[in-house]
């Protein structure tokens, strides 16, 4: 079935295709594996970098005198800029060629990590880093998924994208643990240098590799949509702010938040009325492939959630292991390997047997409910003092459940798009993943700081209710104290402060299994979407896109 209805193509798609099935044959198989694997390593580094920064956020947040609602920010502007970046890759390569835009961002990435290098005590510098960074990030994974579907069509993709998710595999496992060592051993911000001379080699082969000029041509009168992409930037940046701020702020009696949000609506319909004019030959981004194409209209709603599912969970287990559980970089870097291991085999399962055999429709449903019991399992086992035997295998399970809905998500969409729209069709389906992964983050702060109020006051007037047990707990930490502190230790302050420090991470602990429950209420969201959907479209042949 075609996505596209007849006649619906837009001239320059057609033009694109033809240039696309004329050039392509003519590279060799090793260039373009080459190619592909070495754009696939630099994604990686991208990937496991921002796998693994949430391992020492809590670090970072001690160095540069950050609260956890400032910290947070580290997250949430690397998204921002992330999304701005993938909104613009696609129009990117067509304005300076992709070998030149794929070295540019190495660039920017690389100037935005030095940034980071540098920015001990100092949160503004820090924060700016990390927009850098998303900004030249963005465009890695996207390319690599497209030129996963240009290089090696048919049968040949299945086995560029097993050695495509290896490459990914390979870096992503061991990266959460060389950079909590890293963090433990000399300083947070030297974990930035891991990246670097991967950053190199991959620039050095990309620069051997790649064919210079362009590898997408379009029509040459269009000029460069500087508009869109200011008008598009300020929507996001707005929108963004508003989101992260309203909670704190209290929405609209903040005049800073209304206007905001006012300024977010404006600058975003700006754009949609600049990126649906005639004129406009080459915009930067083709939202109107969410309505175009049947298949991101119909799992819109969809993708967002397996965004949020990225962005929300990967911010909380860390900061579950640090602030509750007390274990150190290192030793959550141990633990975020375990989930990055089984998203790697999760997806190489999935690749293999469940969406061959099942199809993606189906293989989602059934990753979104096991997905959605992992969450639940999460909630029920977490606690101050879970054994380290009984959460590595939860984490690794998470990990494995994820690795089937994103692949079964991306085919959903992406499954029978003509040559010429794959490009458009991928880069939107990963705008749209990204901005869930980005609301699923302030989502999860924002909801954590409202938790957290009510289930400290709900501990404290629990503790007030049963007066007896409170005060023989504290008599009990005052004599301990007394025992082993010294003359100079004050014991009544001292078993105050512990009992405080009680309450605070039991009410973390409440607080972050709330999101984990909001995360398994996401996953049934999901597939009532889904059963939707499916009673309001007829049933059509189902095809195998292997990315």
């Amino acid at each position: 079935m075609s996505y596209l209805g007849a006649g619906s193509a837009e001239a320059w798609e057609l033009e694109e295709e033809q240039y696309l099935n004329s050039v392509i044959p003519g590279m060799s198989y090793r260039r373009r594996i080459g190619v592909l694997l070495t754009v696939g390593m630099v994604a990686a580094i991208e990937i496991s970098n921002r796998l693994s920064i949430n391992v020492f956020l809590p670090d970072m947040q001690g160095n540069v005198g950050a609260s956890s609602d400032e910290i947070s920010w580290v997250i949430i502007l690397y998204n921002v800029g992330y999304l701005c970046s993938i909104a613009m890759a696609f129009w990117m390569t067509r304005v300076i060629g992709a070998r030149r835009h794929l070295l540019l961002s190495i660039a920017i990435y690389a100037t935005g990590a030095m940034g980071c290098v540098l920015s001990t005590g100092s949160l503004g510098q820090l924060l700016t880093s990390r927009l850098i960074m998303g900004f030249g990030g963005g465009a890695f994974l996207v390319r690599v998924v497209i030129l996963a579907g240009l290089l090696f069509p048919g049968k040949a993709r299945m086995a560029a994208v097993t050695k495509l998710y290896l490459v990914l595999t390979v870096f992503e496992v061991p990266y959460p643990v060389v950079m909590g060592w890293v963090t433990d051993t000399f300083h947070w911000n030297y974990a930035f240098l891991v990246d670097f001379p991967f950053l190199a080699i991959g620039a050095f082969l990309i620069w051997k590799l790649v064919p210079p000029g362009f590898l997408y041509e379009r029509q040459k009168g269009g000029q460069v949509d500087l508009w869109g992409a200011l008008l598009l930037i300020a929507s996001l940046a707005c929108l963004e702010t508003a989101t992260s701020r309203g909670e704190r702020d209290l929405w609209f009696q903040s005049n800073w938040i209304t206007l905001a949000l006012v300024a977010a609506v404006i600058f975003f319909a700006a754009f949609l009325w600049w990126d649906y004019r005639p004129q406009n030959l080459s915009p930067i981004l083709h939202l109107r492939m969410i309505v175009r194409h049947a298949a991101l209209r119909t799992y819109f709603l969809v993708i967002l959630i397996v965004g949020a599912f990225f962005g929300a969970g990967l911010y909380v287990v860390p900061q579950y292991l640090r602030f509750v559980q007390d274990y150190s970089a290192l030793q959550a870097g141990g633990f975020i390997s375990m989930y990055t291991l089984g998203l790697g085999l999760g997806l190489q399962y999935a690749l293999h047997l469940l969406v061959p055999r099942l199809g993606p429709l189906r293989t989602l449903v059934g990753g979104l409910l096991i997905l959605a019991a992992a969450y639940l399992t999460i909630c029920y086992i977490w606690t101050p003092t879970t054994p380290t035997i009984i959460l590595a295998p939860v984490i690794f399970l998470q990990g494995f459940c994820i690795g089937p809905v994103i692949l079964a998500a991306g085919n959903v969409v992406s499954a029978n798009a003509p040559v010429g729209q794959v490009n458009d069709i991928s880069t939107t389906y990963f705008f749209v993943r990204q901005l869930g992964n980005t609301f699923g983050v302030t989502a999860a702060t924002v909801l954590f700081d409202r938790r957290m109020t009510l289930h400290s006051s709900r501990l404290l007037d629990v503790s007030n209710r049963l007066d007896a047990t409170t005060s023989s707990t504290l008599t009990q930490y005052a004599n301990l104290i007394h025992r082993n502190g010294g003359g100079s230790s004050n014991p009544g302050l001292g078993a105050l402060q512990l009992f405080q420090n009680n309450v605070i991470t039991q009410s973390r602990l409440f607080s972050y299994i709330d999101i984990y429950f909001g995360l398994a209420m996401l996953g049934i969201l999901a597939l009532i979407s889904i059963a939707v959907s499916r009673v309001k479209t007829k049933r059509g042949p189902v095809h195998f896109h292997p990315w």
